[in-house]
C-alpha cells in the first residue's frame, strides 16, 4: 500500500503582480552588470518576491511553469516547495505564484509525470498530483525510498525522461540504497553511480559512475552529459548495465570530453571583480563550481548553437557553451566562443545554478541569487564565521535568453491534449516539443488507426520524428520486426544507434535480427560499431553460443575498422563468453601488431578463467607480435586474475616465455607469477641482480638504464633502497627518477619519509612534487613531513597547500599530535607566512587605484621577471590574465609570495665542474640538461654530465619585501594596472 497524504489548502492562492522594469518597446537587450553575446537578449521574468531560493525548472504541457524552491541552502532547517508561475497577460513575463506543494525535505529535482510531478525528496522519490484541478497538489504517492541524505548540493538530483523511456537521475557521487516503497527486496546499492527506472514496472538500474555533480543533459539522440566543480562536461559513453560485472582495463565509462583544459582546468572568463576564493585560490578563472547541465534543443539561435551543451558556475557567476562533436565512438566538447562566455555577470550574488529549455525554444537560467553559494562543508570556519550565510535568502530569479528579433515561438499547447495533435507535435524541430509528445503518447492510449498512423513516421523526412516513432511503438509492444530492420538501415547513425538499441528486447532466439546486427559491423559510423557490439554483448550464454561462430567473425571484423578504446571495451564485452577464441583468431591476423590494445583487454578478461589463461600463454608463444606488445599483454592478463587457478597447469606455458623473452617479458611473467601465488623465475632472479648494479651504470645507454629499474619491483626494501635513492638525483633521467618514487610508495616504511627530506633541496622540481605527494599522502611519513617543515628543509610554500591538503593534516588525520604540528604552520584557512607585511598593505584594498599609475610601479618591480601583455619578460607566470583572481588575492600573491609556491617557479642553484654558477627557475629539464632561466629573462643550458652540484633553494624566485619602498596608495595602483591591464 502506498504512502499518502492530503496537502491541505489554508487559503487562496497568494498572487503577486511586480513591476516590470522594461516595458517591450523599450527594454534593453540585457540588464544593468550583464553580458551577453550579440544577437541575444536578456529577459528577467520573475523574482522575488514571486519566487525564492529557486533550483529548477520545469515547464508542464500546460504551459506552466514549475519552480522547485530550496530555503534551507546551505542547511536543512527548511524544507522545500514547488510554486507555479502563472503569466496572465502573455507579455513573456509571470505575474502569478501559486503554492503547488509544500513540505518536501531538501527536494533538489522535479520532473512532469502523468499528470503530475515526480519529485527527487532524498531520501524519497515522491509523486505529486493536482486532482481536483485548483493547482495544488492533493495528493503524494511515495514511489521510492532509500536515497542518500547529505550535502545538498550532492544529493541525488537531475530527474530526466529518457528519450528511451527511462526516468534518469544523478546520485550526487554519493552511495545510497533505494528501493520500491514497501518492497524492501528491492533495495539496490549505488555504489557511486547514477541510475534509471521505470515508474510502472518497478524497475531500477545502475546506469554508470556518477560525475558527482548537480544536473544531468541528455541531447537528441539519448546522450547523457554529467558535470560536477571543475570537471564541467563528462560524457557516459555506455551504461553499466552492458559491463554488467565483466573487468574491464578502465573502471568506468563516465569520460572527461573538454578539449580545452590546462593542467586539468577549464579557463572561464567571469567579468568585474572577483571575489576572493576560499578554499583553492589557484582555481581563480578556472571551472570550480559548474553545474545545471543542459543540451540545447530549442533550435530558435542557430545553426551555430545546435548539439551544444550548456553549462553554468555559480561561483564565477556565467554560463559557459560548449558545441558536442564526433569524436570516435565518443564525443568531444569545444567552446563555442574564445576568451569570452556566453553570459556574465559583475553581480557576485548572481547564482546561476540550473538551465532548462523552454516549450519557445528559449533557454531559462535559474538564479538563486545568494551573496554566499559555497557549501560550509569547504568553507575554512575562520572565513565562514566573517560571512553571511543567510545573505539572499529571500530573493531568486529566472531570466529568459532568447534570440533578438527571432520572435517566441511557442508551441500550441492545444496540440498536447489529443493523441493526433502529440503526433504533430513529433515534428516540431524543439526538443521539448518533441519529448513532451512522446511522453504523453507512451503514458496515453492508442488505438489501430492512430498506431498506424505513428508508424508512417517511421518514414519522416527528420531522423528525430523517425527515432521518436521508434522508441514509442517499442513502448507500446507495436513495433514489427521488418519495421525494426528498416530503422537498422536508417539513413541517420543516430538512428541506427538507437534501433540497435531497441533491438536488444529482441534479439534472443532471433537469429535473422542477430545477422542484421552483424551486418553493422561494418557500419561507416565508429558509435554504431560500438554499439553492435554493445547489443551483441547482451546476448545470454545459450544465445551467443549457438551463433558465437558468426558472432566472433563479425567482431573481428569490427575490430579492423578505426578503433578507440571505446569500441575495445565494447568488442570485448561481445566476447564475454569466448573471450580466448576471439584472441586466438585475431592473434592469426597478418596486422596482429595493430591489435594490442584489444588482445590485451581481452586477456585481463581471459585472466579470471582457467581456460582464458592457459590460451593467452600458449597463444603468446608463437604470436608474431614484439616483446613490447606481449609484455602489455601479459600485465593485462594479471590484472584479471580474480579465481582460483590450477597453477601447476600454467607453470609450462610460463616457463617457455620465459625461456624466449628478454627482460621486459620475464619482468612481466614475474608480475604474473605473483599474482598467481608463483616463486620469481631463476631469469627473472639473475636479471634483478644484475639490474642492481646495471640500472647505476652510466655507462649504458639511458634507454638500457630505464629497461632495469623495473625489474627491481618484487625486491625487498632492504635490498634496493640505496639504489632507489641514488636514481632520485636530479642529474638521473627523470623516468628513472619517477619509477624510483613510485616503487619507494609502495612501503610503508617511515626511514624513507626521513631520507626523503634529507634529499629533498637535491631533488629536481618534478621528483620533489612526487616526494611531495608520497609524504603527505601516506600517513607513515607525516613526522617526516612536519619536521621538514618545521626546520625549513621544504618551505611550506613547495606543498602547494590547497585546502584539502592542508585538512589532510588539520582535520583527517587520526594522529592529534600530527593535528596539533599543522595548526603551528598554517590554519584551514590557509598558509600566510607574512601576516605584518599584509596588515600593513591591507588599506590598499579600500582604496581606489589607478591603472595609468600602477603600469609604472609594475615597469619598476615587476617588469624584469613577468611578462603583462606587451610589457616585461617570460620569467615567472605570465600575468595577462591575472585580472581573474580578486585584489585581495593578487596582493597576496605579491606580499607572500612563498606562501604557496607553483613548483615551476622555485628558485634554483646550479654549480658546474667549471665553477660557474647560476641562480633561476628550472625552464626546462630533460635526460640530458638543464636550463635555467635567470631574473631579467636571460637563459644557460648546461649539459647533465657538467653539473657538480644542482639544488633546490625552496623559495620563489619572486622575493620577499617588494613592498618595502611601497605605499598602500602604491598598492592600490598596482592592483588596478593587474586587474585590468589598462594604461596610457
Amino acid at each position: 500500500m502506498k504512502k499518502r497524504f492530503i496537502h491541505k489548502r489554508t487559503g487562496p492562492p497568494i498572487a503577486f503582480i511586480f513591476f516590470i522594469l522594461f516595458s517591450c518597446a523599450e527594454k534593453e537587450p540585457v540588464p544593468p552588470g550583464f553580458r551577453i553575446e550579440p544577437g541575444f537578449e536578456l529577459t528577467l521574468v520573475a523574482s522575488e518576491p514571486l519566487i525564492i531560493d529557486p533550483i529548477d525548472l520545469e515547464f508542464t504541457e500546460r504551459g506552466d511553469a514549475m519552480v522547485l524552491e530550496m530555503p534551507g541552502y546551505p542547511f536543512s532547517d527548511q524544507q522545500g516547495r514547488i510554486v507555479m508561475l502563472k503569466d496572465n497577460d502573455q507579455d513573456g513575463v509571470y505575474d502569478e505564484r501559486i503554492l503547488f506543494a509544500e513540505n518536501l525535505l531538501q527536494a533538489t529535482s522535479i520532473l512532469p509525470f502523468r499528470e503530475g510531478l515526480l519529485v527527487a525528496a532524498p531520501p524519497f522519490l515522491l509523486y505529486l498530483k493536482d486532482e481536483d484541478g485548483n493547482n495544488h497538489a492533493d495528493a503524494a504517492d511515495t514511489l521510492m525510498a532509500g536515497f542518500s541524505t547529505g550535502n545538498l548540493q550532492h544529493n541525488y538530483n537531475g530527474l530526466t525522461y529518457g528519450v528511451d523511456n527511462w526516468i534518469y537521475a544523478a546520485n550526487g557521487g554519493n552511495s545510497g540504497d533505494p528501493y520500491w516503497w514497501n518492497d524492501t527486496t528491492t533495495v539496490m546499492s549505488l555504489h557511486g553511480q547514477d541510475l534509471r527506472f521505470d515508474a510502472d514496472r518497478r524497475v531500477m538500474q545502475r546506469v554508470g559512475k556518477s560525475s558527482g555533480g548537480f544536473g544531468l543533459a541528455m541531447d537528441d539522440w539519448g546522450h547523457f552529459f554529467e558535470t560536477h566543480n571543475l570537471r564541467h562536461v563528462s560524457h557516459l559513453v555506455f551504461q553499466d548495465r552492458y559491463i554488467d560485472g565483466t573487468r574491464l582495463m578502465r573502471d568506468h565509462t563516465l569520460s572527461n570530453i573538454s578539449d580545452h583544459e590546462e593542467n586539468g582546468l577549464a579557463r572561464i572568463y567571469p567579468i568585474g571583480e572577483q571575489e576572493s576564493r576560499v578554499n583553492h585560490p589557484e582555481q581563480s578563472g578556472y571551472f570550480s563550481g559548474s553545474c545545471g547541465i543542459t543540451y540545447y534543443g530549442g533550435r530558435s539561435f542557430g545553426p551555430e548553437y545546435e548539439q551544444t551543451v550548456w553549462v553554468a558556475d555559480v561561483v564565477l557567476n556565467l554560463i559557459h557553451v560548449d558545441k558536442i562533436k564526433d569524436n570516435g565512438a565518443s564525443l568531444t566538447a569545444s567552446r563555442v566562443m574564445e576568451q569570452r562566455d556566453f553570459l556574465a555577470s559583475t553581480d557576485r550574488s548572481f547564482r546561476p545554478v540550473n538551465l532548462a529549455t523552454g516549450p519557445d525554444g528559449s533557454l531559462y537560467v535559474v538564479d538563486m541569487y545568494r551573496k554566499v553559494i559555497e557549501h560550509p562543508e569547504w568553507i575554512p570556519d575562520e572565513i565562514e564565521k566573517t560571512l553571511d550565510l543567510n545573505a539572499g535568502k529571500d530573493k531568486g530569479r529566472i531570466y529568459r535568453i532568447s534570440k533578438i528579433n527571432s520572435g517566441l515561438h511557442s508551441p500550441d499547447l492545444t496540440l498536447f491534449k489529443t493523441v493526433e495533435g502529440n503526433l504533430e507535435a513529433l515534428n516540431s524541430p524543439n526538443q521539448w516539443v518533441r519529448m513532451t509528445a512522446q511522453r504523453l503518447l507512451v503514458d496515453g492510449e492508442m488505438n489501430d488507426i492512430q498506431v498506424q498512423n505513428l508508424k508512417k513516421f517511421l518514414q519522416n523526412t527528420s531522423p528525430f520524428t523517425r527515432l521518436h516513432a521508434l522508441w514509442i511503438l517499442n513502448a507500446k509492444e507495436k513495433l514489427e520486426g521488418t519495421e525494426l530492420i528498416t530503422a537498422l538501415d536508417d539513413s541517420s547513425p543516430g538512428v541506427r544507434e538507437n534501433a540497435l538499441i531497441v533491438a536488444e528486447k529482441y534479439l534472443s532466439a532471433n537469429e535473422n535480427l542477430i545477422d542484421k546486427c552483424l551486418a553493422l559491423c561494418s557500419d561507416p559510423d565508429q558509435r554504431v560499431r560500438m554499439q553492435v557490439a554493445l547489443t551483441l554483448s547482451t546476448l545470454g550464454r545459450n544465445d551467443f553460443e549457438r551463433v558465437s561462430d558468426k558472432i566472433l567473425g563479425g567482431l573481428a571484423q569490427s575490430a579492423a575498422k578505426s578503433m578507440d578504446e571505446w569500441n575495445t571495451y565494447a568488442i570485448t564485452l561481445a566476447s564475454r563468453y569466448a573471450p580466448e577464441e576471439l584472441f586466438n583468431r585475431l592473434s592469426r591476423l597478418k596486422e596482429v601488431h595493430n591489435h594490442v590494445l584489444l588482445l590485451s583487454s581481452l586477456a585481463m578478461v581471459c585472466g579470471g578463467d582457467q581456460r582464458g589463461m592457459t590460451t593467452v600463454l600458449q597463444t603468446l608463444s608463437h604470436i608474431n607480435l614484439n616483446e613490447g606488445g606481449k609484455s602489455e599483454i601479459v600485465n593485462s592478463l594479471a590484472k584479471g586474475v580474480t579465481s582460483n587457478l590450477s597453477v601447476r597447469s600454467l607453470v609450462p606455458f610460463i616457463q617457455n616465455l620465459e625461456a624466449t623473452g628478454g627482460l621486459t617479458l620475464v619482468s612481466s611473467l614475474a608480475n604474473l607469477r605473483k599474482k598467481i601465488g608463483l616463486p620469481a623465475s631463476p631469469q627473472f632472479l639473475n636479471y634483478s641482480k644484475d639490474a642492481l648494479q646495471k640500472v647505476l651504470d652510466h655507462s649504458q645507454p639511458d634507454s638500457i638504464r630505464e629497461e632495469q629499474l623495473p625489474l627491481l619491483e618484487f625486491l625487498p626494501y632492504e635490498a634496493k633502497a640505496d639504489v632507489l635513492f641514488q636514481c632520485l638525483k636530479n642529474t638521473e633521467p627523470l623516468k628513472i627518477q619517477k619509477e624510483a618514487i613510485h616503487q619507494l610508495s609502495t612501503f610503508d616504511d617511515p626511514r624513507i619519509g626521513r631520507r626523503l627530506v634529507e634529499n629533498w633541496k637535491e631533488f629536481g622540481p618534478q621528483t620533489r612534487r612526487l616526494a611531495g605527494d608520497v609524504l603527505l599522502f601516506k600517513k607513515v611519513h607525516h613526522d617526516a613531513l612536519l619536521t621538514g617543515l618545521e626546520k625549513g628543509v621544504i618551505n611550506i610554500g613547495e606543498m602547494n597547500f590547497d585546502l584539502e591538503r592542508r585538512r589532510t593534516l588539520l582535520w583527517w588525520s587520526d594522529n592529534d599530535d600530527t593535528k596539533r604540528r599543522a595548526e603551528a604552520l598554517f590554519s584551514d584557512a590557509g598558509v600566510l607566512t607574512r601576516q605584518e607585511a599584509f596588515d600593513k598593505m591591507k588599506d590598499a584594498l579600500t582604496l581606489k587605484g589607478s591603472p595609468d599609475r600602477g603600469v609604472k610601479i609594475f615597469q619598476t618591480v615587476c617588469i624584469n621577471c613577468h611578462v603583462y601583455g606587451s610589457h616585461g619578460e617570460n620569467v615567472g607566470p605570465v600575468l595577462t590574465e591575472i585580472g581573474r583572481k580578486s585584489q585581495e588575492l593578487l596582493m597576496h600573491d605579491i606580499l607572500d609570495p612563498n606562501a604557496a609556491v607553483d613548483t615551476r617557479y622555485i628558485n634554483h642553484r646550479l654549480e658546474t665542474k667549471s665553477g660557474e654558477v647560476h641562480m633561476g627557475i628550472v625552464d626546462v629539464e630533460t635526460d640530458q640538461f638543464i636550463t635555467i632561466k635567470k631574473m631579467g629573462g636571460a637563459s644557460v643550458t648546461v649539459d647533465k654530465k657538467d653539473i657538480k652540484n644542482f639544488e633546490s633553494l625552496g623559495t620563489s624566485l619572486m622575493m620577499e619585501g617588494l613592498e618595502t619602498n611601497m605605499t598602500p596608495q602604491d598598492m592600490a595602483d598596482l592592483l588596478a594596472f593587474l586587474q585590468t591591464g589598462k594604461s596610457e
